[in-house]
């Protein structure tokens, strides 16, 4: 049974099919997923499929927050403020964290080609957010990219509020890989460690130890090799899941239950919910 803990089934790619999608990713040994909102719309959207969920045997959560690169789009101050939206979709029931935030210095206002949020206003909105999820006690989902140094910054700075989290859809060298874990987070490996060329990451995913480990497609972004450049989907899991078990030397079975015990961990799941076993997520 795999959980992927990281995907965008609100997206136009994904959405318009989004039972067969389900249905899938179940005959793919699929039965949890964490439907990432990444603006205000999606969030919402996210909310909405999780509730609506209902087939045996499946197990569906969302997050809410506001992506580095929809920062333009948050208003930090006001009666009509973006933390006051997010805070009353994070009071459903199925909503398990705040995210996806973060910095992209790749997005942003200085490459013209990929025009973004200047680098101060990314932060600004990634910090309003990290001070929601610390009021709101929730675990946060991380977006990074190109943006090491000041991320982990600034994620030190506010540690002591946050309850936790994952840094998904992890790229970045061995090094901070190591630095991330020191800050107590999670790391989440996508359909990039079976990419030829990355080697850097497989490296990063190999010294996680297994009980800081999350794998997750970021369909319909990423689809791992075979698929490689169509559009990525959850039932495509266990195609990381394959290969991060090679990385560690243990069975494809293993890396399933300890990935899904992960994300029941870190997200305070009731894996009873899709399973018949106790829930073991934390109060």
């Amino acid at each position: 049974m795999f959980f992927d803990s990281h995907c965008h089934l609100t997206s136009e790619q994904l959405a318009p099919d989004f039972q067969n999608v389900l249905q899938r990713a179940q005959d793919s040994g699929v039965i949890g997923f964490l439907n990432i909102g990444d603006d205000i719309n999606s969030s919402r959207a996210a909310c909405h499929q999780a509730a609506s969920v209902s087939t045996a045997g499946i197990g569906m959560w969302a997050t809410v927050g506001v992506h580095p690169q929809h920062a333009l789009e948050y208003c930090l101050s006001g009666a009509q403020g973006t933390a006051d939206e997010l805070r009353a979709l994070a009071a459903r029931e199925k909503v398990c964290a705040i995210g996806e935030i973060g910095l992209d210095f790749v997005y942003d206002d200085s490459h013209s080609e990929y025009p973004g949020a200047s680098r101060d206003v990314q932060e600004a909105v990634l910090i309003d957010q990290l001070q929601l999820a610390g009021e709101l006690r929730l675990p946060i989902v991380i977006h990074n990219r190109a943006a090491d140094e000041r991320l982990l910054a600034v994620v030190t700075e506010y540690r002591h509020l946050i309850k936790g989290g994952v840094f998904h859809c992890f790229g970045s060298a061995p090094e901070i890989a190591r630095r991330v874990l020191d800050l107590d987070f999670y790391l989440g490996f996508t359909g990039l460690i079976t990419f030829k060329n990355a080697e850097e990451v497989r490296s990063a995913a190999k010294l996680c130890p297994l009980n800081r480990l999350l794998i997750e497609t970021d369909s319909p972004y990423l689809a791992p090799v075979p698929y490689r450049g169509k559009i990525n989907e959850p039932s495509y899991l266990p195609r990381v899941a394959e290969t991060m078990a090679v990385l560690h030397n243990i069975s494809v079975e293993e890396l399933a239950a300890i990935t899904t015990r992960n994300a029941v961990e870190i997200f305070n799941l009731d894996y009873g919910e899709f399973t018949h076993e106790q829930p073991t997520g934390r109060s």
